[in-house]
């Protein structure tokens, strides 16, 4: 395998791989560090059916708990995120977020690999978590690490969240309830259990608050956070080609859905791999 940088910050393009072929233990383990190294892994070329890009995954990771959405019938842990050209409700997977943070055991990593896309737009676009932590003071480092994080899939999974409603029109089928308003703690800053890096873990999708301050303290850090994370000297970005598979480490990383193809159909499949409790080691 070769890896390639995508952009000066973070992110890489892996050649040299069939990945549709199989891959053995070495080959697995090489991946699995790339991935905790850069954050973000671009394969293209790629040829998956879905019992193909099943049996990949599970050479990387266990598959992860997907709720609220109905997966691809016989195959209860992969995703078709669909939209088609005319459809114009709430587009999943806007917003930066890394994905299902309020879980107790949030995804290590996500697998997304594209079937249909528009000739252009739809891009994801990433941000890493380690540069955005680093790049903060000493001072702001030393507050931050003594905080939790309140996460939460309330906005929108909850009854009156962005997805609390089944929307008839809509091509997936996201199905909201009163279990996405529970809470669930995390440090606002995690280590990474393969590099020993840290990074912060809010986002603006599903971190509602933080333990211990008032709303207006929590509403003000929580609102610098959300601006600093997303830094344009922080970001990445995937162009999409029928093919291109991208696996990025949501424990470093949050990403976003660009909703700039109104008028053209997007298909891909996503499987999301099983995480560990986020922890703070000490330094």
């Amino acid at each position: 395998m070769e890896i390639r940088p995508l952009t000066g910050a973070f992110g890489a393009e892996v050649l040299g791989v069939d990945l549709g072929s199989g891959i053995g233990d070495q080959q697995a383990q090489a991946i699995q560090m790339a991935l905790a190294e850069n954050g973000v892994l671009v394969f293209r070329e790629q040829a998956f059916d879905i019992d193909g890009f099943e049996k990949f995954a599970l050479n990387i990771g266990e598959f992860g708990d997907t709720p609220f959405i109905t997966p691809v019938d016989g195959h209860p842990n992969v995703l078709r995120l669909l939209r088609e050209a005319d459809e114009q409700g709430p587009l999943f997977g806007s917003g930066w977020h890394s994905d299902w943070s309020f879980q107790l055991k949030p995804p290590s990593a996500t697998l997304l690999y594209a079937v249909d896309v528009p000739e252009a737009g739809g891009d994801t676009a990433f941000t890493s978590q380690y540069l955005a932590f680093e790049s903060l003071s000493e001072s702001m480092k030393s507050i931050l690490l003594s905080l939790k994080g309140i996460h939460s899939a309330e906005r929108s999974y909850g009854p009156k969240g962005t997805f609390g409603r089944p929307d008839p029109n809509s091509s997936m089928d996201i199905h909201g309830d009163e279990t996405a308003v529970v809470h669930q703690l995390h440090p606002l800053v995690r280590s990474h259990p393969l590099t020993g890096r840290r990074s912060l873990f809010v986002n603006e999708v599903y971190t509602v608050g933080i333990e211990g301050l008032t709303n207006s303290e929590s509403s003000s850090l929580l609102k610098f956070l959300f601006e600093h994370c997303k830094q344009i000297d922080f970001t990445c970005r995937v162009r999409w080609e029928p093919g291109t598979l991208t696996i990025w480490d949501n424990r470093a990383t949050q990403h976003f859905a660009i909703n700039d193809y109104f008028g053209n159909r997007r298909e891909m499949y996503r499987i999301t791999l099983a995480g560990e409790q986020p922890v703070l080691a000490s330094s």
